[in-house]
């Protein structure tokens, strides 16, 4: 038998992050899963593994770079190299947006992510089919989000600075105002969570253009029945489960057309980088299709 796949979620104490750990722990493919799941407080959710899995409970807080680095010293001191990095954690203060709860939700949602992908890209080994997965969100088109001067920059954002400049923007901008906000082109009202999320949809494209030996992709879970789900009107109709599907098919699926029905886990199939995946809409549940996010 194959060595195991060595995998780190984040944000897996609760919501999609455990649905991700759950549904991994119980797939049979031909290589064990070997776990990491982390969260601010190494939580222990208790689910059920099936054998030879194992899920491992770690503490991490994605906004500290000392916490990431003790993170990746441990895991790589245990196994050499991490195969598949599942970036799941994220904060939303929609609810109760102020400049300085929009610059958390940025930089723990953006930062967190581009420092985590920093950590795993910077590890002596890049193990072969090394996998780079990020929660994103579909309600949030390019071209229907953005003005037009903001989608030409989120659309030729070619390195960590531009993003960085971008995420910065959008705060100063916020800053001055809601009429400021409007007319620099990020749209009304609370919009931190959107922002951070189109950052990560262009990381995941700069780093495939960077990274070729490295698949990287995000995508939507849908409206699931978390937390942060239910901060909208309605009940969501999607367990956390059914929510995990799409990111455990980028972690360990196909990753071409052979896995848009069923997944095609523990196949590895066509080398996919650079894609935003989701389903019809997001009410249904399914694995997921691919697009291009920058011509959304």
């Amino acid at each position: 038998m194959e060595g195991p796949l060595v995998i780190v979620v984040t944000g897996s104490s609760r919501g999609i992050g455990k649905g991700i750990i759950t549904l991994l722990a119980k797939q049979n493919i031909t290589r064990p899963l070997y776990i990491y799941a982390t969260s601010r407080n190494g939580t222990k959710t208790g689910v059920e593994v099936l054998a030879p899995n194992k899920v491992l409970y770690r503490t991490l807080d994605i906004t500290d770079s000392s916490s990431i680095q003790s993170l990746f010293a441990q895991v790589l001191a245990s196994h050499g190299a991490i195969d598949i990095l599942i970036n799941n954690a994220a904060v939303s203060n929609d609810y109760r947006e102020t400049l300085e709860y929009a610059a958390e939700t940025i930089w723990t949602n953006y930062g967190g992510t581009r420092d985590m992908c920093a950590a795993f890209l910077a590890q002596p080994i890049i193990p072969p089919g090394a996998r780079i997965v990020s929660v994103t969100s579909g309600m949030n088109a390019l071209s229907t989000s953005y003005g037009v001067q903001l989608q030409t920059r989120f659309r030729q954002a070619t390195s960590i600075d531009d993003l960085d400049a971008l995420a910065k923007g959008y705060l100063a901008d916020m800053s001055r105002g809601p009429d400021a906000q409007r007319a620099a082109g990020w749209g009304s009202g609370a919009r931190s969570y959107k922002v951070s999320k189109a950052l990560i949809e262009t990381l995941t494209i700069v780093l495939a253009q960077h990274h070729p030996e490295v698949l990287v992709n995000n995508c939507c879970p849908g409206w699931t029945n978390t937390e942060m789900g239910k901060q909208g009107k309605g009940t969501p109709p999607k367990t956390i489960e059914e929510g995990a599907m799409t990111a455990v098919r980028l972690a360990i699926g196909d990753l071409g057309p052979g896995g848009d029905g069923a997944g095609g886990l523990g196949i590895e199939g066509e080398r996919v980088s650079g894609m935003f995946y989701e389903n019809e809409n997001i009410m249904v549940a399914g694995w997921g299709k691919a697009k291009v996010w920058r011509e959304t």
